[in-house]
């Protein structure tokens, strides 16, 4: 009888240790989210010059002098005029100030890049119901709802795919996100292949510059065998380096053999390295 009442003591004793085993977690969890989380999810602001607060984001956009409270730490409220903010994030969303329909405003970012598209409020409304996008050329136009077709087909078409497809109408105003991504591909791709031709350019320049000097040499000697011959062969050279066409060896070899002097040694050999 003893022992039984025993074991049911034991038991009772681990009962109550779970439970308050249970209960530190939850403690320990309620601390984490009550503390620990807001630093981790804290709003912030970001100046023009870079420097970053963070602290409760309070946005006054109301009439032409818009601003942003920061409450920090101390309590302290500090205002920041829209003139000295790069961003701010408030309630998980960022906002930038924007020149929109009405002048410079705060729009919260819905998806950012060379094409960025923004939510604003319209007048006289507290939410963010008005589209906007934004190039980084400094083109903008709102997002309309009657010729939104006509707007987009005009306002993107540097890139012919994307404004094409609208036209089709094989996107409108409900892919409008899809769009913005598509115009971006576009314009990375575009910038990538432009990028390549500069490149490209660069190198072939750097290429001719050494059978310029060739070519003058040859021009500045007295007249020899074979001259005319060469003079024609270097032109035919630059041209295919130009156009980034292979140079065949035969006419690199007949070049070689019309070059026969050392005052031509030094600035042939220059000139075909460059080829490697």
């Amino acid at each position: 009888m003893m022992g039984n009442y025993f074991i049911a003591y034991l038991s009772d004793c681990k009962t109550a240790f779970m439970n308050m085993k249970r209960s530190g977690l939850y403690l320990f969890a309620c601390f984490f989210l009550t503390v620990c989380a807001p630093a981790i999810a804290q709003d912030y602001l970001v100046t023009v010059t870079g420097d970053t607060i963070h602290g409760e984001i309070k946005p006054l956009t109301f009439g032409m002098d818009k601003k942003v409270q920061v409450v920090g730490p101390d309590k302290k409220k500090t205002l920041y005029p829209m003139f000295q903010v790069r961003t701010y994030r408030w309630k998980n969303d960022l906002y930038q100030p924007v020149k929109g329909p009405e002048g410079y405003a705060f729009m919260k970012v819905i998806k950012s890049g060379y094409l960025s598209l923004y939510a604003y409020q319209l007048p006289n409304q507290v939410t963010y119901d008005g589209q906007f996008l934004s190039k980084k050329d400094g083109k903008s136009t709102e997002v309309p709802n009657l010729t939104f077709k006509k707007a987009m087909k005009n306002f993107l078409e540097d890139c012919p795919t994307v404004a094409d497809r609208i036209d089709r109408d094989e996107l409108n105003k409900r892919d409008l996100l899809q769009i913005v991504d598509e115009y971006n591909t576009c314009i990375q791709s575009k910038t990538i292949d432009h990028g390549k031709i500069i490149a490209q350019r660069a190198v072939a320049e750097k290429k001719l510059s050494a059978w310029d000097v060739l070519e003058e040499k040859v021009k500045s000697e007295a007249d020899f065998e074979g001259k005319a011959n060469a003079l024609e062969m270097i032109q035919d050279i630059k041209g295919r380096i130009s156009r980034a066409e292979k140079i065949p060896n035969f006419v690199l070899e007949g070049l070689k053999s019309s070059l026969t002097q050392d005052a031509f040694k030094q600035p042939l050999e220059d000139a075909l390295k460059e080829l490697n």
